[in-house]
Parts: C-alpha cells; structure tokens; sequence
C-alpha cells in the first residue's frame, strides 16, 4: 500500500466499513448473534458451521487478507449449534502492517470487527495461540480470558470516529471505559462448556504485545511477577477494545501452545506452535468447547 492509498484509507475509514459491511448484507439468511475468530487451533470449527456460505476475504471490499500461515483468510455465514454466526478464519496481526503509513495498519487490524458491528452483531468470540506464562498451565490447555493487558498500540489512538454502538446507536465514546472487557455471564457459560475437560480449562489475564519476536527471559519473568499475567501473546486486545467500544459483548480464550518456564526461558518457535496447534487431543478439546459454549447459547435463546 503507498501513501496515496493509505491516506484513502484512513480518511475514508468509515465509508470502506460501510462498503463491506453492505457486499455482506445481502448474504445473511438472518442476523448473526457471534462473530466468531477461528483462529490457532480452530480450523475444523470452520467445516461444522452448517448451512454456510464461504467468501474469500480478498473478495469483500476493503477487507484486509491475513499473510500468516495457518489464518486462511475466509469469511463464513451460517450456523454454529443452531446459533447465527460470522466466522472469521484468519486474522491480521499488528506486526504484519506495523509499518504503514498513518496508523492504517491498526485500522486493517479492526477493520473486521467494525464491519461485525456494522451489520449489528452483539457478540465477539475471540481465540489465540499464547504462551503460558503461569507456571501451573500446561501446553494444551485452555485459558478462558477473564481479562487483558494491551501493550500493543491502542485503535482508538487518533481520529474519533462517528460509528455507532451495536447495544445503544449511540456515537462511540472517546474514552472507552474497559471494565468487564469478557462479559462475565458469557464467560461463565464457557467456563460451564469446558467442565468436561478439567484442569485442561484454566481462566487467567492474557498480555498482548506487539511480536513478532517470542519474549526475553527478562520480559517472561516482568510479566509474570510483575503484571501477574497467566499468557502472552500477538494479538486480540485491539479487537476487544473495539469490540466493546462498538458496544460488543466478548467472550473468548487462548490456546497455551508453549510452557514459558520458571527462570522466564521462552524456548519455541512457530513450527513448535504449530504442532501443538495440530494435535488431534488440542483440536478435539477446543473444538468441543466451542461447540458445547454454543449449544448451551442455543437452549437459553429457546427458554427466553
């Protein structure tokens, strides 16, 4: 992208929004309750939304295609357990477009939850891979995010928007408030989801910084006795900060693909994220997770 175009982008921000969101519409069979990431580890969920319809990112308007292997870049409608969902195959990371022009990579970033909220979606299901900084998580396991700390530059740095929110219509606040970031009923309705798995199923804070190096010795060990963060990662903050600024409810969580040992030694690299990734045992437990969190979301939809 040159200048020229990053300027377009960013000064045009919100109509390229709208102009997705509008290629969209037309597809929906009815309205959506989750955008859902299906992100590390959440490939098979893609095959089992039913009756769905699969459009290539590079096929919506505007829409940023992710370059990193394993986030394949489709869009799918349809239905997860009976529950209307967008879901999101890939994402694109900070450090993939940390060096455009004019904060347009952050705005490439968000641009799939703004586009979310513009066809009204109340609800973002977020997933990452991270590593597991709390020395009692093993690789494997899953972290139900009960909170974050961002150390990725803010989205909502720079202009303010006139988007509206999702829950009010109202403009978007300037200062957006951050508290009950995961919201609390539907995160206990995945913490209910996971029973089945035990202590596989943790619940902690996940740190986000920019990448793409894996963390120092130094950095593990500040971030886990200083911050008292449970996993780091590369991503996801920025969306929930928009997400709930666009008056979202979240819920999600992380995949601990790497054991980040006492003395802060971080020693992975992708292949070994990757395979962890792979494992069937992993696949299965994220897999059914989701699949359970969904089908409960479904019952209590009837019951109202």
């Amino acid at each position: 992208m040159n200048l020229e175009q990053a300027f377009d982008f960013q000064k045009n921000y919100e109509r390229k929004v709208a102009e997705a969101a509008d290629y969209l519409r037309p597809f929906l069979a009815e309205q959506p309750h989750f955008g859902i990431v299906l992100g590390s580890g959440l490939g098979d969920l893609a095959s089992r939304i039913e009756q769905s319809v699969v459009l290539p990112y590079s096929s919506i308007p505007n829409f940023p295609v992710p370059t990193i292997e394993g986030h394949e870049g489709k869009l799918h409608i349809g239905k997860l357990q009976g529950v209307p969902v967008i879901g999101l195959q890939g994402r694109k990371h900070f450090y993939e477009v940390a060096d455009l022009a004019m904060n347009v990579g952050m705005l490439q970033v968000v641009f799939p939850v703004h586009v979310l909220a513009e066809l009204c979606v109340p609800n973002y299901f977020v997933t990452n891979a991270a590593g597991g900084l709390n020395l009692d998580y093993q690789v494997g396991d899953m972290m139900i995010l009960r909170s974050h700390i961002n150390m990725i530059p803010s989205p909502l740095l720079g202009q303010h928007h006139s988007f509206k929110r999702v829950n009010d219509g109202q403009r978007v606040w300037r200062f957006q408030p951050m508290s009950f970031e995961y919201d609390p009923s539907l995160r206990s309705l995945l913490e209910q989801s996971g029973e089945q798995f035990g202590q596989t199923i943790r619940k902690g804070v996940y740190l986000a910084v920019t990448g793409p190096t894996y963390e120092t010795q130094g950095e593990c060990i500040a971030f886990r006795d200083g911050l008292h963060a449970d996993a780091v990662g590369m991503s996801t903050t920025p969306e929930v900060i928009i997400a709930r600024n666009r008056g979202m409810n979240c819920v999600g969580f992380s995949c601990i693909t790497n054991k980040i040992a006492a003395d802060g030694t971080n020693a992975t690299n992708h292949e070994e994220v990757k395979a962890i990734l792979d494992s069937a045992q992993v696949r299965h437990r994220l897999t059914s997770t989701v699949e359970n969190f969904f089908r409960a979301y479904s019952r209590n939809i009837r019951k109202q």
